[in-house]
């Protein structure tokens, strides 16, 4: 028989969104990545300059393709009366713009500037504020929400029953950071308790020494601690 000279078709490797390589600086970094890989729902907690946020983005970006068309980004903006949503004007996303800048920034810092816009103008990217949730199925989606200490019970069972078809959510908080006059109206170290021994859902926390942003804020945060504050 002639030697068949036909090759198979060669299939393309995903090409990365991310521009700068980004790889887990800590343990916990790495924990929260094998999280967001393995479960549909995780609730990360902890300490501002964690990385949360960032390393969230980075496997989300790193995820998209097939299965999950999109990236929505879910942040509640109601903290004080004067500094809700409906008081700023222009489009849904010029409202939101404030309130997101610690996305944006990461998401420069992860594609680069050009990539990111892009990823917004063709919706890959999404950001939507907590009250337009209601009445919608998310699916095929990644959604991270944020500010997550924010969130009544009543906020996180209406977020958590929005989730469709191979779709995923991270639930992202710091409970020294609640910003709602009534400070033990804050979901977040209940449903952490409520679920953190269910096997579909991945909880963690990061602590003082998971701080990866400044040697400083750890000493801040146990002087205001102490204080009360």
């Amino acid at each position: 028989m002639g030697r068949d000279n036909k090759r198979k078709p060669r299939v393309p490797e995903k090409q990365s969104l991310l521009v700068n390589e980004f790889s887990p600086r800590t343990s916990k970094q790495q924990e929260l990545v094998d999280l967001i890989q393995d479960k549909e729902i995780i609730i990360a907690k902890g300490i501002a300059g964690s990385g949360k946020t960032y390393v969230s983005l980075a496997v989300a970006l790193s995820l998209l393709g097939e299965q999950y068309k999109r990236i929505i980004i879910v942040k509640s903006v109601t903290t004080l009366p004067q500094e809700e949503i409906g008081f700023l004007k222009g489009s849904q996303n010029e409202k939101m713009e404030p309130f997101m800048m610690s996305f944006t920034w990461n998401i420069d810092k992860l594609c680069g500037e050009n990539a990111a816009k892009s990823l917004m103008e063709k919706n890959l990217v999404q950001v939507l504020p907590l009250a337009f949730i209601r009445g919608i199925s998310i699916d095929n989606s990644i959604v991270i929400i944020d500010e997550t200490q924010n969130l009544t019970l009543h906020a996180f069972k209406t977020m958590m029953t929005r989730i469709g078809e191979n779709s995923k959510y991270i639930f992202l908080g710091d409970v020294e950071q609640v910003d709602r006059k009534n400070k033990n109206e804050s979901c977040l170290n209940k449903v952490l308790e409520l679920f953190k021994d269910v096997p579909e859902i991945g909880t963690i926390e990061f602590v003082d020494e998971d701080c990866v942003r400044n040697p400083l804020i750890p000493k801040i945060l146990s002087i205001l601690r102490e204080n009360n504050i």
